[in-house]
């Protein structure tokens, strides 16, 4: 079994540039994280935890800029074309944003959420994708998970959409 991590980040730097100027909001992060690990980042509110994921993930918004590795199974995602990395994107590596509020499309019912991405990605059936979301709402503790799936989100509480973008992850 090998003990390199599935995803090593080096140096990483984020700068964000705004009405007043250049923010470093990323100065010199590095981290290992293995399969199956959890990495907690904890900081104050504008501290740069946000933006060093989504530097991480390629997504930073406009006028920003990072610097560094971001090795993921190999690969560094700063280097790979948008088109290359949108074929690890939700496949092999996703993010669930701070508001699920804002990060599911409210005029979509959940299933629908759920189950998109498996049948582009994955290439599975109807049937199969809906199978799969039942089951990933109860993994991540959502009860009656068949009433939920014909859920709008705005008719879950913050804490259930929270676990829907959870499921969407995984």
């Amino acid at each position: 079994m090998s003990t390199e991590p599935v995803l090593r980040v080096r140096d990483l730097r984020a700068h964000i540039g705004t009405t007043r100027g250049v923010v470093r909001a990323v100065d010199g992060v590095s981290l290992d994280l293995g399969r199956a690990q959890a990495l907690g980042v904890v900081g104050e509110s504008g501290s740069g935890k946000s933006v060093m994921a989504r530097a991480i993930m390629g997504i930073l918004p406009a006028r920003s800029g990072c610097s560094g590795e971001v090795l993921f199974q190999g690969r560094d995602l700063l280097v790979l074309s948008r088109k290359a990395r949108a074929q690890v994107w939700g496949k092999q590596i996703a993010m669930v944003f701070q508001d699920p509020g804002r990060s599911l499309n409210p005029v979509v019912r959940v299933e629908r959420q759920l189950t998109e991405g498996m049948r582009r990605h994955l290439g599975v059936g109807r049937s199969e994708a809906r199978g799969r979301a039942l089951d990933l709402l109860r993994e991540v503790g959502v009860p009656d998970p068949e009433k939920r799936l014909r859920n709008f989100p705005h008719e879950l509480s913050g804490g259930m959409r929270q676990r829907v973008m959870i499921a969407t992850a995984l």
